[in-house]
């Protein structure tokens, strides 16, 4: 599934932005929940990706912010992302736990950033074993609002029979 993905988002991508909101759309139908964030996203590569949240009433707590389990969303969607789009083909994964800090006020469009090795990141002594997967998110201003690490459960796929 992880070439599949990465493969989907780069045909989508060809025709710009209007592609990308297809992909962030299909993704969604994948995982329903994040539709409630209206995700969008920017980039995604092996070892990269970024998802954009715009600021929306729906999305907002009592202060007019941004919502703490709106911003989870976003972390766990960029997460998801960057971890389909790395992980090699005999490899699968599972979240075990977030860790999240909220840094500032989240206002405004807000975008999540993944960053790991796409080379080596994955590549445990180990089977099944344990991997973090960083998240920062800014505002439409570059500060950090919040940052996460997501823990992730990777055990070899099952031999098929």
């Amino acid at each position: 599934m992880s070439l599949n993905i990465l493969k989907l988002y780069q045909q989508c991508a060809s025709y710009g932005n209007f592609g990308k909101r297809i992909f962030s759309i299909a993704f969604c139908t994948q995982a329903p929940y994040f539709w409630t964030i209206r995700p969008f996203v920017a980039q995604l590569e092996p070892g990269k990706t970024v998802v954009t949240m715009p600021h929306r009433k729906l999305s907002s707590n009592h202060l007019g912010t941004q919502h703490a389990i709106a911003c989870c969303n976003l972390v766990e969607m960029a997460m998801g992302c960057v971890a389909e789009a790395t992980l090699p083909s005999h490899l699968r994964w599972i979240p075990r736990g977030m860790e999240v800090k909220y840094l500032a006020k989240a206002n405004g469009t807000l975008t999540a950033t993944s960053e790991i090795d796409p080379v080596t990141f994955f590549d445990l002594e180990e089977y099944p074993g344990n991997v973090q997967v960083p998240v920062v998110v800014t505002d439409d201003q570059g500060k950090q609002v919040v940052t996460a690490s997501v823990e992730l459960y990777i055990s070899e796929k099952p031999a098929r029979k």
